[in-house]
């Protein structure tokens, strides 16, 4: 029995132990140090100072770094070439931080609350030669993790990207403040593949049947809206996706789809936003061209939003010229308007002698004065076409693409409504009435909602109400702070589109 204990003792425990050691040790994390993994030295769509970027991932959670020893960075050092240091405090301390950004002006930091931002103060990326970065942490004043990357000439356009946990790096898409799931190794990424959309058959009425599919994950939470453009009609839910969600006979000729998943560390595919167009049903649509004015009058051409919608600015381009007709994401066409895009808005401005059409400023090339074309895109889905040669106008006019007709209306419309659909249509009772007598009444028939004022012979307002979209019932319409006799004008408007009648009191 003695001998058995010591065999025990002298053999047994000792390996029991030991398993128990490799074990702990195996099931500790990995600790990552923070690494550089994208740089963006050379954009071309706006200034240097305001796309250069620098992206760090941090590699430790909110609660800050584990060294092998225990322990938090203090600080991040990061160093181009021979200049002086940027010295970053604990950038990973806030709650979800996981990379930090550098960028000229604070004013461009992503709005994201798993990165941090640092400025990179007055180092200015080379755009024509080779660089040399390192960056490492500092705690208890010793620098650990050092990480050092030599990159080769840019690309315009274009950054470069680590490819994993190597020191390889490649020419990718810039993705500033975004995990990049194709060259970043560890990311937790659930995304959305692009919209599959068939259009319903003819017989089923305009609509389309749609389907939401997952990807880098099995299943998510996903909140989706569509929106029927002219009809008005919006649906928005939310559903468990498990592979695939489908969305049979959403109804409309035009619809603006959204859906979103729950933001994750590659937040790029969390979005999904896509217009489904049919055939003669584009919200947007050129309204007139003048591709060979007189000077000093500058080339323009005009569009004309046919929804009751405003449509933002910053989702539509002119195909290949000009790229998006704005950066800002608040900037929008609204309901009914028109706009004008020349390369010379003052010009024009100065030309025209007022100030009510809206004017945009565009780099539109040169429209060709015998024979040219221009269109409308939402990425990559073209909306409306323009065509023209020596037999469609003759220079100096313009011309309206709807009608076939010349044209000179700049930011206007004609009083027939040529370049529009009505968005509304009414009745009233009578056009002849007493004001003692039968009331009068108007039906209105619309899937927008439409404001409805009696105005004086001089276009005064005495009475005003809102009617609510799908309303279809009569409306009164009180007369009684009108004369006896004479003449008066009921108004129907919808966004800027206004349809005014006159009505005669007898006695």
């Amino acid at each position: 029995m003695r001998a058995f204990f010591a065999f025990l003792l002298s053999v047994i425990l000792p390996m029991v132990v030991l398993f128990f050691l490799m074990v702990l040790f195996s099931c500790s994390p990995a600790f990552a140090c923070p690494r550089l993994v994208e740089v963006f030295a050379d954009p071309v769509d706006v200034s240097d100072q305001e796309g250069e970027f620098v992206e760090i991932r941090l590699g430790y959670g909110p609660e800050g770094a584990e060294l092998d020893g225990g322990g938090t960075f203090d600080s991040l050092m990061v160093q181009f070439e021979e200049k002086p240091a940027l010295r970053f405090i604990n950038p990973g301390s806030s709650p979800g931080v996981s990379r930090l950004v550098l960028v000229h002006d604070s004013a461009y930091c992503p709005r994201n609350a798993s990165v941090g931002c640092g400025l990179l103060g007055n180092i200015s990326l080379p755009n024509s030669r080779s660089s040399y970065w390192r960056t490492w942490a500092v705690r208890k004043g010793e620098a650990v993790c050092l990480d050092s990357v030599g990159l080769s000439s840019p690309k315009a356009g274009a950054s470069f990207q680590r490819v994993k946990d190597s020191d390889r790096w490649v020419v990718a898409e810039p993705s500033l403040g975004e995990a990049n799931p194709l060259y970043e190794s560890g990311i937790r990424d659930c995304g959305l593949e692009p919209l599959e959309a068939e259009e319903l058959s003819r017989g089923a009425g305009l609509g389309w049947n749609l389907r939401f599919s997952m990807t880098g994950c099995d299943s998510s939470w996903v909140y989706y809206w569509v929106e029927d453009l002219f009809g008005g009609k919006v649906t928005a839910d939310s559903a468990l996706i498990r592979g695939r969600l489908e969305i049979p006979e959403a109804k409309g000729g035009t619809l603006w789809v959204r859906a979103s998943l729950p933001l994750d560390e590659a937040s790029g595919n969390d979005l999904l936003d896509t217009l489904l167009v049919t055939a003669r049903n584009s919200p947007v649509v050129v309204s007139e061209v003048h591709h060979c004015p007189l000077e000093p009058e500058p080339e323009w051409v005009e569009v004309y939003n046919r929804t009751g919608r405003s449509l933002p600015f910053n989702k539509f381009q002119f195909c290949g010229r000009g790229g998006l007709w704005s950066k800002n994401s608040g900037d929008s066409l609204g309901p009914f308007q028109s706009v004008i895009f020349t390369r010379d808005s003052s010009g024009l401005r100065d030309f025209l002698g007022y100030r009510d059409a809206r004017l945009v400023q565009l780099s539109l090339g040169y429209l060709n004065n015998t024979s040219g074309n221009i269109s409308i895109c939402y990425g990559n889905l073209v909306l409306d076409s323009v065509a023209w040669d020596k037999t469609t106008v003759s220079c100096p006019q313009g011309f309206n693409p709807l009608t076939g007709e010349a044209e000179y209306t700049p930011g206007f419309h004609r009083s027939k409504g040529s370049k529009i659909d009505t968005p509304f249509t009414y009745k009233l009772s009578s056009r002849v009435v007493k004001r003692d007598g039968a009331p009068l009444r108007v039906l209105v028939e619309s899937a927008l909602p439409v404001d409805l004022k009696l105005l004086d012979s001089s276009g005064h307002v005495l009475w005003k109400n809102r009617i609510p979209a799908q309303s279809n019932m009569w409306w009164n319409v009180p007369l009684a702070g009108l004369p006896r006799t004479g003449i008066a004008y009921v108004s129907l408007s919808s966004g800027v589109y206004e349809n005014k009648v006159g009505i005669v009191l007898r006695p």
